[in-house]
């Protein structure tokens, strides 16, 4: 298929703290036995893609550990923000990058690095879905997950069916709105309403209608890349991009760009299974259990204790007798005990780090 795919691979993320840090966000952990999130991403992908049409979008700041972590990757095939702005100036560098290696014909797709997905088969089989309604209706694809729980983690879509018949049948919906990560009694609104999706972060659309889209909604984008959209054929001087990457305000993809432009935009309603494992909860949830539903990884000693996440991983053992439901995570210089059910609030943990400026646990 005429596509290219870029991965997302720049953020850091806080809630999987100790494991996850500045210098190795949550893309780069191994949290189940088949290898790293980016990793898992990229081999997804080969089987759709050819190393020349896949990119791995990064900041120069992890492009180096990127490099170490994925030595077999070809580095003329990244794509280096001088800085981390977040995701919407990351796809108007990326359609920039690939502008002088495709037509503008090509879709472009966008995924995040650090998200979980089985059942590759559908998976694969919703891709070629979405890029051949992509380039017939010309319209940005969001990919959502129909939700199986009220979940204050995932962002949501809200979305209608769509009056052309054929598109309707094979899933594809007209979006109508995107929420951004719901408070409970709001979730359960949305599971219940049985017109939300999750928002998978994947999203799938023709090269061209990058610029269409920054130059309505986010006009200040658009003029800023006009000139380097004119000199790419000569080549991007990575000064030039610093420059203007200095002038923008980080914004996500879903906030700057998607929200507006939610009416001209379709959804597909997929079937495969799908997490961003954005807590510690969450891992607990997705990983294999003993028959007293814990997971334990690494030197643990375990006497009487029941459904409880304990990852040992900071070079010595830990011993745990006559608990129940909590989440135990050591790493180097950290180690985080919290109950299960509580780990959304790491990420209150790490903003404290950050106002006693305690670098040295980030």
């Amino acid at each position: 298929m005429d596509a290219v795919a870029t991965i997302l691979a720049g953020g850091v993320d806080a809630y999987l703290w100790p494991q996850s840090r500045e210098q190795r966000p949550k893309f780069f952990l191994s949290l189940h036995p088949n290898g790293s999130m980016l990793r898992n991403t990229l081999q997804r992908l080969q089987p759709l893609f050819s190393p020349q049409r896949i990119a791995i979008a990064t900041t120069a700041a992890l492009s180096s550990l990127l490099q170490r972590h994925l030595p077999d990757f070809p580095p003329e095939q990244l794509i280096v923000e001088p800085i981390a702005r977040n995701t919407a100036p990351c796809l108007a560098l990326a359609a920039l990058w690939w502008e002088v290696r495709c037509s503008p014909e090509t879709i472009l797709l966008l995924f995040p690095a650090d998200h979980a997905i089985a059942h590759l088969g559908e998976f694969h089989q919703s891709l070629e879905l979405a890029v051949r309604v992509a380039r017939q209706t010309r319209r940005p694809i969001v990919i959502g997950l129909a939700p199986q729980r009220p979940e204050t983690r995932f962002g949501y879509i809200q979305v209608e069916e769509h009056p052309e018949a054929r598109l309707a049948r094979q899933g594809v919906l007209r979006v109508r709105a995107f929420a951004e990560k719901p408070d409970h009694e709001t979730a359960q609104r949305f599971l219940e309403s049985g017109d939300f999706l999750w928002n998978s972060g994947i999203l799938i659309l023709p090269h061209a209608t990058v610029w269409d889209l920054l130059q309505r909604y986010l006009p200040e984008y658009h003029a800023l890349f006009a000139p380097l959209r004119a000199r790419a054929p000569q080549g991007l001087a990575t000064a030039d991009i610093e420059r203007i990457y200095r002038q923008l305000r980080p914004l996500s993809l879903e906030r700057g760009l998607l929200e507006a432009a939610a009416p001209e935009m379709l959804a597909l309603r997929c079937s495969f299974d799908w997490s961003d494992v954005g807590t510690w909860d969450e891992v607990y949830r997705r990983s294999l259990k003993d028959p007293r539903g814990n997971v334990l990884q690494g030197d643990v000693i375990a006497i009487d204790i029941g459904n409880c996440y304990v990852s040992a991983l900071g070079g010595r053992p830990l011993a745990l007798v006559g608990v129940s439901d909590l989440i135990v995570v050591d790493a180097e210089q950290a180690l985080l005990i919290c109950p299960r059910g509580s780990s959304e609030r790491v990420a209150e943990l790490v903003r404290y780090l950050r106002r006693k400026k305690m670098r040295q646990l980030l």
